[in-house]
């Protein structure tokens, strides 16, 4: 059986010690592969909704979004992703504070190649763990599934399936609960139900593609991230965002 690989995201206001950080994890040779990276929090989180790493390795001081609120961002929203935190000297009393948002470790930078090595090592141990409880809980019994767990296993189908016809039921049966403890279950760790964190996972899809293909037509914008009628996207689209799809893509487009 092959090695699983886990994806990280990197969240690094300065460029050059974000670059050298990836070399250093590149020369580690271990199962991680870089899904994503990021000069802010901001940006970060949003990315983070799309791309659902196992992994973020942030710094604490950023523009925007700094590292514990992007911390806690990740703990509230995303429970089994797993946080490692990078701080200066002067940040490490602060950086400590982070233990509420489960935290997995603290880097003093400059990162020691030595100390990046084990920290990586440990996440991994225990993403594996994590992995073969949610893996063992599915073909075993998902009734006892630990809450967190059962979340983060919707979460991930979700995130790859959002671009299909997905209903609530659907998510149940997969899940294998009734429609009503899935939704409770959902809204409780998340605040909000499966089906706007459905709408959420598209709506961000569908932003990163307005802005990265601006030649690309609004309805196939749509299908894209899983809306067939192009008019009943840019309702869902205006409701979430503001703005019409074109008037987003218009001034996101005299912004960059």
């Amino acid at each position: 059986m092959s090695t699983p690989t886990f994806n990280y995201y990197i969240v690094e206001d300065e460029y050059l010690i974000r670059q050298n950080l990836i070399h250093k994890i590149d020369s580690l040779n271990l199962p991680l592969t870089l899904c994503g990276q990021s000069a802010n929090g901001k940006t970060a989180a949003e990315d983070i909704d799309r791309l659902h790493p196992d992994l973020v390795i942030t710094d604490i001081r950023m523009p925007q979004m700094d590292g514990l609120e992007l911390s806690k961002y990740i703990t509230e929203n995303h429970p089994s992703i797993k946080i490692i935190i990078l701080s200066g000297y002067d940040d490490f009393s602060y950086a400590q504070t982070a233990i509420h948002y489960h935290v997995s470790d603290y880097l003093l930078k400059p990162v020691n190649k030595k100390a990046l090595a084990e920290s990586l090592q440990h996440v991994l141990v225990s993403l594996h763990a994590q992995d073969q409880k949610i893996g063992g809980s599915l073909t075993a019994d998902k009734n006892n599934m630990d809450p967190d767990a059962l979340l983060s296993v919707i979460q991930k189908y979700l995130a790859e399936h959002f671009r299909e016809d997905i209903s609530l039921r659907e998510i149940a049966d997969y899940a294998g609960f009734s429609q009503e403890y899935v939704s409770k279950l959902f809204k409780k760790k998340t605040g909000i139900t499966p089906t706007k964190y459905l709408t959420r996972l598209r709506i961000n899809e569908s932003c990163m593609l307005l802005r990265k293909f601006p030649k690309m037509e609004i309805a196939q914008v749509a299908s894209e991230v899983g809306y067939h009628d192009a008019f009943y996207f840019s309702r869902v689209f205006k409701a979430q965002i503001g703005q019409q799809p074109s008037e987003y893509r218009e001034l996101s487009g005299e912004s960059s």
